[in-house]
């Protein structure tokens, strides 16, 4: 794996990190056309966060990475690199927000199952110990529905914090990555 990265990507001895290297004509071409927010509150470009995104998905999360951006139609300006940087970062943190927001939301609806598998077997038991004689098909196929349904909570909880929980946590990791990684700009 490690060969493969490094094949692909640069490397800095210096900051012992990879280099995910971008280019563009100017500044604003890195932000998003639709969004009209001053650069440190805009959007990136779908394209762009796009890139970044798999290019840091390509890096082991336990590597460093920084971000080179070529600026080719443009004279070096610091108060927009400035911008930049400040708008790039702020996306970052914003995603990662939104994902640790997802992820608490799984988790909660998770523990919702959890609970109702819980109120669902009790149930099940509680009727089952009554050991009522009743043959009748309706009764015993709502027992056994209480007693399947249960089930089905429990694998969704379980599925819920293991399972498709997974990508949040993989994509909280990934923008915290991005959020705190070295930011210039070449010409």
């Amino acid at each position: 794996m490690n060969k493969l990265v490094a094949s692909l990507y640069d490397f800095d001895p210096v900051d012992n990190a990879y280099v995910i290297k971008l280019s563009s004509n100017l500044y604003l071409d890195i932000f998003s056309t639709l969004d009209h927010y001053p650069i440190r509150k805009r959007d990136i470009d779908e394209n762009v966060i796009h890139y970044i995104e798999e290019c840091s998905r390509d890096i082991p999360l336990d590597k460093s990475i920084k971000m080179e951006i070529k600026i080719k139609g443009q004279a070096r300006d610091a108060e927009l690199e400035d911008r930049t940087r400040k708008g790039m970062n702020n996306y970052f943190s914003y995603i990662q927000y939104v994902y640790k927001k997802k992820s608490k939301s799984t988790i909660n609806t998770s523990f919702l199952y959890l609970l109702v598998f819980v109120v669902l077997t009790m149930l099940t038991l509680s009727v089952e110990a009554l050991n009522i004689k009743i043959n009748i098909i309706l009764f015993k196929t709502i027992l056994e529905g209480l007693s399947i349904g249960s089930w089905v909570f429990l694998w969704e909880s379980i599925a819920g914090i293991l399972i498709k929980n997974k990508e949040n946590r993989y994509m909280v990791n990934i923008y915290k990555r991005l959020a705190t990684c070295q930011l210039f700009f070449v010409y």
